[in-house]
């Protein structure tokens, strides 16, 4: 995962409620290529890149060894975002949303439907868990799918007697 960046990366994770189509993928790729090309902090040219995995989460990184992203090259960031996520209204700011693959397709749950979700069987222990909560790059090429029974949201499970 981003191959041209090393060392301390960091980044951003946005899920869709939705896929998008490959029509809306190549909007996006698009306005983020051009984004990335033209990003700095204070004048200096951050070194970044993004990616969509499974046509549902977008994730945003920068290579921090080379120049660190300020809190206005952040809101910069979140503003493409908020324009992708206000011209296709795919949700993209809603932390609720917990993410999972089955059968290599992005299955969300909502926090609060978490352990209805579990005790019905539409999660289950050995589900691959995307933990959308990191930030550092090297977290996401580490430790961002892992199996549902080692993953922090695991914890907010209640057994079905609570």
């Amino acid at each position: 995962m981003f191959p041209s960046l090393t060392g301390n990366g960091r980044i951003w994770i946005y899920v869709a409620n939705r896929p998008v189509t490959e029509l809306e993928s190549s909007s996006i790729k698009s306005k983020l290529s051009e984004f990335c090309a033209s990003w700095d902090a204070h004048g200096n040219r951050l070194t970044a890149d993004f990616d969509i995995f499974h046509n549902q989460l977008f994730v945003l990184s920068v290579d921090e060894e080379v120049e660190s992203a300020s809190g206005c090259s952040i809101d910069k960031a979140t503003a493409i975002f908020q324009q992708i996520d206000a011209e296709l209204q795919l949700d993209l700011f809603n932390r609720m949303n917990l993410t999972f693959l089955h059968d290599n397709h992005v299955r969300i749950v909502r926090m609060t439907e978490l352990n209805q979700a579990y005790h019905s069987g539409l999660i289950h222990d050995d589900m691959v868990f995307l933990d959308n909560t990191i930030s550092k790059l090297s977290d996401l090429r580490a430790r961002w799918q892992v199996p549902f029974k080692d993953s922090w949201a695991y914890r907010k499970v209640r057994s079905q007697a609570s």
